[in-house]
């Protein structure tokens, strides 16, 4: 392996443990590509959560635009994930328009609205987490991948609420509200309420509304699974990992707003593992 691909690798470890595992279960020929998506990926999160000022960061991610459609093919060359990910789009045929949406909706996370509704909400979800297993569905094998679009669809929303869900405390210290405003409205909240956080009943309630919502959508999931190529199914592993959070908000909601506990790295192995094996 490359020495630039090892180092993919072990950002993903360090970053997303779920697809870092899941990724062991694809052709080894296929494995340095995934961990470049994926590093890409982490790359990007990196970027928006350590700074507070979102200026930088979106000129930050438009020089990653510029990067991925070679409008900066001198500093493109000189950055070991710019080169890679160029790479990778022309090996594989990747749609750029993919990644401009992706990387457009990325900034969201910047700013402290809440997202207008439950259908953007689910739509950012797929221009993020979706795109991304879709993506990697197509490294593995661009004829399956078309066939599983749909559950690439709904486990990404799955994922993602999942994340969203298990990073509140943090998003709620920077005054950000990344729920829909429909379901706050109807737990009887708002963006300011969210973030104030002082009507306990009214946050365990959107908190529970939300989970089920990501579990509906990993239940669908779920039901389209076995219909999924075996050549693409390591790009859906992670999405298993999504109920181990879901479920224990559904039951616990009030968990949402305080500090989660964290899912350890062995419950994330035997849910990705157990899913690849059965």
């Amino acid at each position: 392996m490359p020495a630039a691909s090892g180092s993919f690798a072990e950002t993903v470890r360090s970053h997303d443990w779920p697809r870092y595992i899941a990724a062991q279960f694809a052709p080894e020929n296929k494995r340095a590509d995934l961990f470049t998506l994926y590093a890409f990926d982490a790359e990007i999160k990196r970027i928006i959560q350590k700074s507070s000022d979102p200026l930088p960061v979106e000129i930050r991610l438009q020089w990653w635009r510029e990067v991925l459609q070679g409008d900066r093919a001198d500093e493109g060359k000189s950055h070991p994930l710019g080169v890679a990910m160029l790479d990778l789009i022309h090996t594989h045929r990747l749609p750029l328009d993919a990644f401009d949406r992706y990387l457009e909706a990325q900034t969201f996370a910047l700013y402290h609205d809440a997202f207008p509704d439950t259908v953007s909400l689910q739509a950012w979800c797929g221009e993020t987490s979706s795109a991304l297993i879709q993506m990697a569905a197509v490294i593995l094998d661009p004829a399956d991948a078309k066939t599983a679009a749909e559950a690439a669809g709904h486990g990404g929303v799955a994922l993602a609420v999942s994340h969203i869900l298990s990073r509140l405390p943090q998003t709620r210290a920077r005054g950000q509200c990344w729920l829909p405003a429909d379901l706050l409205s109807a737990c009887g909240l708002d963006r300011e309420g969210f973030v104030a956080g002082e009507d306990l009943a009214a946050m365990a309630r959107v908190s529970k509304a939300v989970a089920e919502l990501g579990l509906g959508h990993f239940a669908k999931f779920k039901a389209l699974a076995p219909h999924i190529a075996k050549s693409v199914k390591p790009a859906f592993l992670p999405v298993f990992v999504a109920p181990l959070g879901l479920q224990r908000i559904a039951a616990d909601p009030a968990l949402a707003h305080q500090a989660p506990p964290a899912i350890s790295h062995l419950r994330k192995f035997t849910a990705v593992a157990f899913a690849a094996i059965r």
